[in-house]
């Protein structure tokens, strides 16, 4: 019997990602309630940007993770607490050091930057795992469902979207209850513009980002309905099951409720899938647990009849998980470089965009490239140990 692989060194790399188009224009969210923080999300959120992460093996395999916000909380978090607990194990136990990780944090929380960073982790070692049996993520956890997947982008621009075929477009809900009848309106118009843009075959979905409550939900799907939505996003605050089983008491739209973004781990999702009180989850791999807790949850999603569409599920981390997963019919889209210092992406990877369709790759692992020029130039050196 050979011996087993055992991790050596775990590395963070915290990045400064100056943020995304929505910083220019109102979004609704938690904050919304206050008139000093409506106008833009910068004047209230953290400035927390990605983080990617490098678990070295004695084998000379090297394992790449990632996670799309929390950095420098994440970075402090796995160096001076969880890097010690993978130190000199065998990182082909996934499923093993995943609950060593868990559970060592229960006493700190179960959500948020916490749970990125074991999430960042988790897949850094399936990217180990895969490349050690020569064969990609996807393939590891059954291959891919179908040979490629459709994909919508999230943003403002519709041009793009017709030009690379996506099938849809998702955008920043503005304004929430606050705004009053001016902000309903607004919103419609919104929507309505982008309806005569995109034309009546291409999805719409709007993410409101937890910044309304059941009857401001009710009303706005009921003047949306012209407009064929198809989801409304996370509407009501994370975590609010009673204000979801309202909502779904008094749903008569054929639009789709839609959330999971800012909950983790399976016993987040257990209770919406319980009683089926939404329609698609939206879990973000990097956020939720990483593949490992993903695969939980597609097992509840899919005795629930909900369909997983990951929140940044265009990233490999995501994809490879995505497009093995009987659940999951599409792909979020989301271009992230326009938020780099440098003209170059920060990795690449072997899967293939056509026509707005999303193919995997073959590579080891994740099959992903990182740049670490790119690396060098992004990242957050507001705390000392950040690695070049």
């Amino acid at each position: 019997m050979s011996t087993p692989v055992k991790i050596t060194a775990v590395h963070v790399y915290p990045l400064a990602i100056a943020g995304d188009a929505s910083n220019d224009f109102p979004v609704a969210c938690p904050m919304s309630i206050y008139p000093e923080y409506r106008p833009s999300r910068p004047l209230w959120r953290d400035n927390f940007g990605a983080m990617l992460v490098r678990i070295e093996t004695d084998a000379g395999v090297e394992g790449i993770g990632y996670t799309s916000m929390g950095s420098l909380v994440c970075a402090v978090t796995i160096k001076l607490h969880l890097a010690r607990l993978l130190i000199g194990q065998d990182p082909t136990r996934v499923e093993r050091l995943n609950d060593i990780l868990v559970r060592s944090t229960y006493h700190q929380g179960r959500d948020g930057f916490l749970m990125h960073a074991i999430s960042a982790l988790d897949v850094a070692l399936w990217d180990i795992k895969g490349k050690l049996a020569q064969s990609s993520v996807c393939n590891l956890l059954g291959g891919p469902v179908q040979e490629s997947l459709p994909c919508y982008m999230t943003g403002y621009d519709a041009d793009k979207v017709i030009r690379g075929g996506f099938t849809g477009l998702k955008i920043p809900l503005k304004y929430g209850p606050a705004s009053g009848r001016d902000g309903l309106r607004s919103n419609v118009a919104d929507v309505a513009a982008l309806r005569e843009k995109l034309g009546p075959d291409r999805d719409i979905m709007l993410d409101c980002w937890m910044g309304l409550d059941v009857p401001y939900t009710l009303e706005l799907a009921r003047a949306l309905e012209p407009y064929r939505l198809r989801w409304i996003e996370e509407p009501l605050l994370a975590g609010d099951i009673e204000g979801y089983r309202q909502l779904r008491s008094k749903w008569t739209s054929d639009t789709l409720i839609a959330c999971g973004e800012h909950e983790t781990l399976v016993r987040g999702a257990e209770p919406f899938m319980r009683d089926r009180l939404i329609d698609v989850w939206q879990a973000d791999v990097t956020w939720a647990g990483g593949i490992t807790e993903m695969q939980k949850i597609a097992g509840l999603a899919i005795a629930a009849g909900v369909k997983i569409i990951p929140h940044y599920g265009y990233t490999p981390w995501a994809a490879h998980f995505i497009l093995a997963c009987q659940a999951s019919p599409a792909i979020e889209w989301y271009d992230l470089t326009g938020d780099l210092v440098g003209d170059e992406p920060l990795f690449t990877s072997d899967m293939v965009l056509k026509d707005g369709r999303l193919s995997p790759g073959t590579a080891p692992g994740f099959g992903i490239e990182v740049n670490w020029d790119m690396v060098e130039a992004n990242l957050d050196r507001r705390l000392a140990f950040a690695e070049a």
